[in-house]
């Protein structure tokens, strides 16, 4: 075996670490769900609309508000907490692909 087919099978292990595309899709959808259960749409009626779980990434008004209160509020999109968010999904495909092959592949669902 050549370095090149070592290099290849190296990779093709690595790859098949087991990321399954159905409990991927469903911790996708789970927190988008999770996200729009939580979020707020209130900016048409002088209230705030937040976006984002577990923490607001993008925040919003139509209404009047004091110039010094907008940065006070911290309005608009904020990277971190969108950063933060991107995390969590991470955590919540691994565990849901944690869940599919330690219990549920064996089962056959």
């Amino acid at each position: 075996m050549n370095f090149d087919e070592k290099v290849l099978m190296l990779v093709e292990q690595s790859l098949s670490l087991s990321i399954h595309t159905k409990p991927t899709l469903l911790a996708i959808a789970v927190l988008i769900v999770t996200t729009l259960l939580y979020s707020t749409y209130e900016a048409e009626s002088d209230g705030f609309t937040l976006i984002g779980f577990p923490l607001t990434f993008n925040k919003y008004t139509e209404g009047k508000i004091d110039p010094f209160d907008i940065g006070l509020a911290h309005m608009g999109f904020n990277t971190s907490n969108f950063l933060f968010d991107m995390l969590v999904l991470l955590l919540f495909i691994w565990g849901f692909n944690f869940i599919w092959t330690k219990y549920l592949k064996n089962n056959s669902i």
